[in-house]
């Protein structure tokens, strides 16, 4: 049986991050270790972590960072610091079912071919209740991993050609960490789970697991039409601004796919 990482990145967190840790330690099949590194929190994270990590029923180690890194140079050094077989990565404000680790675990011992394993998830409010409003979409059609055809599911590379491919996010990506040398370093212009997904799919297979393995949590704003219009106007601007600077720092989307080729290509 592989064993198993676990990277956590934390940042203040405090709110969700003990029902996260809870439900690590309920997993059927249990962690090899814990990664987590806090991204120099303000609040009650490093507290909450600590107290964990005497009573986990695995390894924990927790590495603060003097200074704010970010959440892609965060995940980037938590990967890094893996020492196990498989890597999963993790959300501090998810919730895990407790079959997550065993199912996807199943995969990597059964088919050696794959290097990355994506599963499907269910969305919860702040509450932890069903998420039933409206949320923004990637793309203008977001194609469910049950709608995907038998040889699409099990080909690492057609589906990412697909008009409009699902986008999944890390907290439901699992890979070998025999790729970490190709990961690492991330590409800073792009967020580090779809530059981790993207560099694997050319050189080895993905499996897709339809069942929804975590509760994906959505940080929605209030439901009423005239708060959702200004939200929605100043999300945009600020996701046009943040665009704006990565052109600028020479992260565009061409020079991601660029540094891609070449990191794949090497």
């Amino acid at each position: 049986m592989a064993s198993i990482s676990v990277a956590l990145c934390t940042y203040n967190g405090e709110r969700f991050l003990s029902q996260q840790l809870e439900s690590l330690a309920a997993q059927t099949v249990l962690p090899d270790e814990l990664v987590i590194c806090d991204d120099a929190s303000s609040d009650g994270s490093m507290r909450i972590l600590e107290d964990f990590a005497k009573k986990a029923p695995f390894i924990v180690r927790i590495f603060k960072n003097p200074k704010n890194l970010g959440c892609i140079k965060n995940f980037e050094k938590a990967i890094g610091l893996c020492t196990m077989d498989v890597i999963f990565l993790c959300d501090q404000d998810d919730y895990w079912e407790s079959e997550k680790l065993n199912q996807v675990l199943k995969v990597f011992d059964t088919e050696e071919d794959v290097g990355m394993v994506l599963h499907g998830f269910s969305k919860i409010d702040l509450n932890g209740a069903l998420y039933i409003e409206a949320e923004e979409k990637y793309g203008v059609n977001q194609i469910s991993v049950n709608q995907l055809d038998e040889v699409l599911r099990s080909n690492s590379i057609e589906v990412f050609l697909l008009p409009n491919s699902r986008a999944w996010c890390g907290c439901m990506t699992a890979f070998r960490r025999k790729f970490n040398e190709l990961i690492i370093p991330i590409f800073p212009g792009k967020g580090h789970d779809d530059w981790i997904l993207k560099v694997i799919a050319p050189v080895s297979e993905i499996r897709f697991l339809p069942d929804p393995l975590v509760r994906y949590r959505i940080h929605a704003w209030n439901n009423n039409s005239h708060e959702v219009g200004n939200k929605n106007f100043k999300h945009h601007l600020q996701r046009f601004l943040r665009r704006v600077n990565a052109v600028l720092k020479g992260h565009s989307k061409r020079n991601f796919y660029r540094v891609l080729v070449e990191r794949v290509d090497h």
